[in-house]
């Protein structure tokens, strides 16, 4: 199985993905089937257990599409758990230094280039030779979040092992005390963009609409994640009876 995020950025083109909140494999499987080119399972913010992570990873892939995670901390336990459940990509929340994230791709890949350790899982059923090539296929992708990540932004996205940069605007705008969208805030976000292109790493943001990303994408983000399966239920069901309300 091929990373789709890695062969769309690999090509100059624009990954597009979307996140996962509902915990289903359902809705798991009826936002791939549209077409993004990833969807990553937020184990952060959800009530989602390891049993439905991989429950979420065979919808994701059903379709063709890579799945990846958002863990909840940033212990080599826990992403190798989730790896071995079948991520492609790990999203780490909260990194603020250099050093965490080089600790995360470390914890991403066997030896010689990481530490993760080697044990049966889910993962293994790619086949035999899965340890030979999964190296080269995960994304690790931390997110900045807060004032001390934009500070460290370059030295973060610069750690070898890192794939993309990407950003956290809602915790980052609590983080500096000011509104999301403010002139302050979307200074640091440009700050964060400028690191990402003096490293040469591509650089992802979240988006809630298709016209914010189109925006985004002019400005040189090229991975966005698409809003969620809760909120696509939430907007439309509220379109559709305000609708009906008249």
């Amino acid at each position: 199985m091929r990373n789709r995020i890695r062969e769309k950025l690999e090509r100059g083109e624009v990954s597009i993905g979307s996140w996962l909140n509902l915990g289903s494999p359902l809705a798991a499987e009826v936002v791939v089937s549209v077409g993004f080119d990833w969807l990553a399972v937020d184990a952060e913010h959800s009530p989602i257990g390891i049993s439905q992570v991989a429950q979420m990873f065979r919808a994701i892939e059903s379709r063709g599409a890579t799945p990846i995670v958002r863990v909840w901390d940033h212990q080599p336990e826990t992403i190798g758990r989730v790896m071995d459940a079948g991520a492609f990509g790990i999203v780490a929340p909260h990194v603020s230094t250099a050093e965490q994230a080089a600790q995360i791709a470390q914890a991403c890949r066997y030896p010689p280039q990481g530490k993760r350790s080697s044990g049966t899982g889910r993962a293994v059923t790619w086949g035999s030779d899965y340890r030979s090539w999964i190296n080269d296929e995960v994304v690790v992708i931390p997110q900045i979040e807060d004032r001390e990540g934009i500070e460290n932004a370059e030295a973060i996205v610069a750690v070898e092992g890192v794939d993309i940069g990407f950003l956290g605007p809602g915790d980052l705008s609590l983080d500096l005390g000011i509104p999301a969208g403010s002139p302050d805030h979307e200074d640091a976000i440009q700050q964060f963009l400028a690191a990402c292109k003096r490293v040469g790493k591509p650089c992802g943001i979240p988006v809630s609409s298709a016209e914010e990303l189109l925006e985004r994408q002019a400005q040189g983000f090229v991975f966005f994640d698409l809003s969620n399966d809760l909120r696509f239920l939430q907007v439309e069901a509220e379109r559709q009876l305000r609708k009906a309300q008249g």
